[in-house]
């Protein structure tokens, strides 16, 4: 009997490592270490040089302030007549005041298509200037790279539609569909003067986009362990965001004589007790899309692990999660990011408060996410204050004739690269487009390493040459797909 026992276990512990590597085998083969790719047919120094001197025009959102109306008339100004072929094949309106809308008509009624950028960019820190190769706003060439704030955030991937535009316009491509450019003005501080009116504006004209494309998510090279190509990830949803308010009281008095807690030891608590117990990662379908979609490109083990979720999903995520960005695209991320208490060193505060930033992931939401901070707050009398938020975007399709078109596109462009689908951390003007399309997508045509996040927002802003030229050409490629 044990025999028999003992040959049975050893055949199910058999078939079950068959199992396992069967379906790890069954995985599409990987796209190789290395992808050389075919310079494209593109003006590259011309096209450097024009985003140059849209950089130099200082189309700056403050926030705090009004913004340069000069700068974005200017801006406005330059477009026109840097593409005059663009402007002649295209009509443009202006949206409250300094936002651009761009419809170019087509052949036929087949639903339109949306391109979306934006045209202000984010201040550079003051006293970090010096730290800059070349100054924030010179839009210098040098180096094989264009330097300067908006060079990769936005200004570079604008730059790139318009000369994608101008190329097709002058050789006499008319599009088979409507194709739009939404330029919006105030993106980096939410995008409702910008975007969201021209939203209103293309609801009021009954426009229904087949789908949008913004900024997202792009081509990573050495940004994921264990894949050496570039990924093309491909964004089909973005987080929300709320922030909360967390307020305590408590007795005040004179230092000298304190309580068991002050006002500030109470919202702190509440700040850890928040901290301490973050939302729980979790793959769902489209993070598990995602691993899948590269596991081909990693070593053996990790192979197995990501073609067998239905058994290593808690050894995945944990692995996952020490990885911040990872991690972020597992969960609701939960950070605490300002604090407020006391008025002098010998008077016991009344009143704290701190702030706590949320990104919501698509399975939550803003009112879920308030009450169960409400929720870890209560255990220590301390009060929670919505500040605002924004919901997370519904996912879109991976099976889409939209979303197979911008795979395509890469791929023809830069090679037999890994695509998958991804989730964008970050918040776009993508936001004010929900429902206006059957699909709403995120994917910037960039290659970036790992050199090159900290850039964004950050100091020493730039853009190869060699990345404009290939997203013109990626563009290119996607307008003649979709609209040919």
């Amino acid at each position: 009997m044990l025999k028999k026992i003992l040959i049975g276990s050893v055949g199910a512990i058999a078939l079950f490592v068959a199992i396992l590597i069967g379906r790890t085998m069954a995985l599409p083969g990987a796209n190789g270490a290395a992808v050389t790719l075919t310079p494209p047919q593109v003006d590259a120094a011309a096209a450097a040089e024009r985003l140059g001197a849209a950089i130099r025009i200082e189309t700056v959102s403050w926030g705090d302030r009004e913004i340069d109306a000069a700068a974005f008339s200017a801006f406005a100004a330059f477009l026109e007549r840097a593409y005059p072929a663009a402007h002649a094949a295209m009509t443009r309106e202006t949206v409250n005041g300094h936002s651009l809308l761009y419809r170019w008509k087509g052949a036929g009624d087949a639903p339109p298509v949306g391109f979306i950028a934006h045209i202000d960019v984010v201040p550079v820190e003051p006293g970090s200037e010096s730290g800059w190769t070349h100054p924030a706003f010179s839009g210098a060439v040098a180096d094989g790279a264009i330097w300067g704030r908006g060079a990769m955030d936005n200004k570079g991937q604008l730059i790139a539609m318009m000369e994608a535009a101008e190329r097709l316009a002058a050789s006499g491509f008319r599009p088979s569909s409507d194709i739009y450019f939404l330029f919006g003005h105030d993106e980096e501080i939410g995008g409702r003067a910008g975007a969201g009116e021209i939203r209103k504006r293309l609801d009021a004209q009954g426009v229904h986009f087949a789908f949008t494309l913004d900024e997202g998510s792009g081509l990573g090279r050495g940004l994921i362990p264990g894949v050496a190509t570039p990924a093309a990830l491909i964004a089909t949803a973005e987080k929300g965001a709320t922030s909360l308010k967390f307020t305590a009281h408590a007795e005040g008095g004179h230092s000298s004589a304190p309580g068991a807690d002050t006002a500030i030891s109470l919202v702190s608590r509440a700040i850890v007790e928040a901290s301490d117990n973050p939302f729980p990662p979790k793959i769902d379908a489209d993070m598990a899309a995602f691993l899948v979609a590269i596991a081909p490109d990693m070593p053996f083990m990790q192979r197995l692990l990501l073609a067998n979720l239905w058994l290593t999903k808690p050894i995945v995520a944990g692995a996952l999660t020490k990885d911040r960005t990872t991690a972020a695209a597992l969960r609701t991320t939960t950070a605490p990011t300002l604090i407020d208490g006391g008025v002098k060193v010998n008077v016991l505060p009344q009143t704290a408060s701190a702030v706590i930033n949320y990104r919501i992931h698509p399975r939550d939401s803003v009112a879920g996410v308030t009450e169960r901070a409400r929720r870890q707050a209560a255990k220590y009398g301390v009060e929670v204050e919505s500040l605002g938020g924004a919901e997370p975007s519904p996912q879109s399709s991976t099976s889409s004739a939209a979303y197979k078109a911008i795979a395509e596109a890469t791929i023809a462009v830069f090679g037999p690269v890994t695509v998958a689908p991804f989730l964008t951390l970050q918040g776009t003007d993508s936001r004010h487009y929900v429902g206006a399309a059957d699909d709403n997508y995120r994917f910037t045509p960039f290659v970036y390493e790992p050199d090159d996040l900290k850039r964004i927002h950050g100091t020493d802003e730039r853009l190869k040459i060699d990345d404009l030229a290939y997203a013109i050409a990626w563009y290119e490629a996607l307008i003649r797909k979709t609209a040919s």
